[in-house]
Formats: C-alpha cells, sequence, structure tokens
C-alpha cells in the first residue's frame, strides 16, 4: 500500500518562512545583513542561529507529532525542508559548513521513556541531506530536569544550570540541533560549554523558533 506524503507539493509550496531574518536570533528584520537591536545590545552566546519559520502551523503539528507521538516520519520531512531552506540561504557558503552536528541531548531516563530523542532524528536527516556527519555522544544531560514548556526565560535558566556535561572535544565548528528555540536557554547553556570544550564556532539550527522578544520568547 502506498503511503500518502506528510504534506502534499501544494502545501509545501506554500509553507510559511522567515525573510531576512536576524542572522543571530532568527528576528525578521527590514533589511538583510544586519542584526537586530536585541543582538546589538546582547548578543546571544552563539555565533548563528538558522530556522525555517516561526513556530506556527504546519510546523508546530509537525514537531509535536514527532515529539509526541513518535511519528518519526516527520524528521526525515522536516529535516528535508531544513536542508532546503539551508541550501537556498547558503548555497555559495559551503566553506562555512559545520564539521559536525551535534543533538540537544535527552536525559538518559527521558529518552528511555519517549524510545528517541527528537533531536537525533532531525540531526540524522539533516546530516544526511547536507552531507554532515552527526554525533549523539558528544554531549550529555547530567540531571533530569523539569519541563521547559510553562517557564519563563529566568527560571529556564536556572532549571539548566549544571544540567550538562561536555568533555573535550576535538571539533571547531559545530552546529547544536535543536526542534525549537524559545527563549534560547537550552542552547545558551550548551554553547558555553562547547567554547569551555575547545569550540570556536557554534551555530543553532532548528525547525523553528518564536520569533518576539519577550520574556517568554
Amino acid at each position: 500500500v502506498q503511503r500518502q506524503p506528510l504534506l502534499c507539493d501544494e502545501c509545501q509550496a506554500g509553507l510559511p518562512g522567515t525573510e531576512r531574518p536576524c542572522p543571530r536570533c532568527g528576528l525578521p528584520l527590514p533589511e538583510t545583513g544586519y542584526l537586530c537591536g536585541a543582538c546589538l545590545r546582547q548578543p546571544p552566546a552563539w555565533d548563528r542561529l538558522r530556522v525555517i519559520a516561526d513556530y506556527q502551523a504546519p510546523y508546530l503539528q509537525l514537531i509535536q507529532q514527532l515529539k509526541y507521538a513518535g511519528k518519526l516520519e516527520c524528521a526525515s520531512l522536516l529535516g528535508r525542508l531544513f536542508c532546503d531552506t539551508w541550501r537556498a540561504t547558503d548555497a555559495t557558503q559551503t566553506d562555512s559548513q559545520p564539521e559536525i552536528l551535534l543533538p540537544v541531548p535527552l536525559h538518559w531516563w527521558r529518552q528511555w521513556r519517549r524510545g528517541y530523542n527528537q533531536a537525533e532524528e532531525l540531526a540524522r536527516a539533516i546530516g544526511h541531506g547536507l552531507g554532515i556527519p552527526v554525533d549523539s555522544q558528544a554531549l550529555r544531560r547530567s540531571r533530569a530536569t523539569p519541563p521547559q514548556a510553562r517557564l519563563h526565560k529566568r527560571q529556564r535558566q536556572k532549571n539548566l544550570q549544571n544540567a550538562f556535561v561536555i568533555p573535550p572535544l576535538p571539533y571547531r565548528h559545530v552546529a547544536l540541533i535543536d526542534d525549537v528555540v524559545t527563549t534560547g536557554a537550552t542552547a545558551e547553556q550548551l554553547t558555553r560549554g562547547l567554547r569551555q570544550a575547545g569550540v570556536d564556532v557554534v551555530e543553532v539550527w532548528a525547525i523553528c523558533r518564536t520569533l518576539r522578544h519577550t520574556s517568554r520568547d
């Protein structure tokens, strides 16, 4: 029996995107080539953030199906869409390609209960599409933190203190892979740890981010 695609060609052609994003945080800007005011005042720890779009339909539903319903085929679709966006914006910048993809880790207990890490599934799909290897063992979550979804930025930052273990790494340019960037607290903590581990350039790659600078963005 032939399986139906998750999104038809017409739906894929009409998918929302982020035009002229700030290269550091992903916030839409009037013109390309500039940083937004928030990043000029207080730039994030990472060097660049790349996403497809705001956290909205149909990405929201696809990510939730991947994350909570075990539909791993959503990772393949979302990974392919990310690769299409990357090629459209970075086709002439192959020299800036990260040498490795590092999925944001889950605590072993949460991954055991879920059966997989959605960030790792996305990393595999993106790595396959762009020809970049994936290292799923480099980052480890040392303690199970409460869910982040209902926490504001300061609570998330406190929640993640000492939550990750990162040994010295041989990489110089990496991309962290996650499904959604909200406050950026997870990426900030991991980026600081990666700098201490010897990494020079850290990019954050995600399918979506919430694109408003608020206390919960």
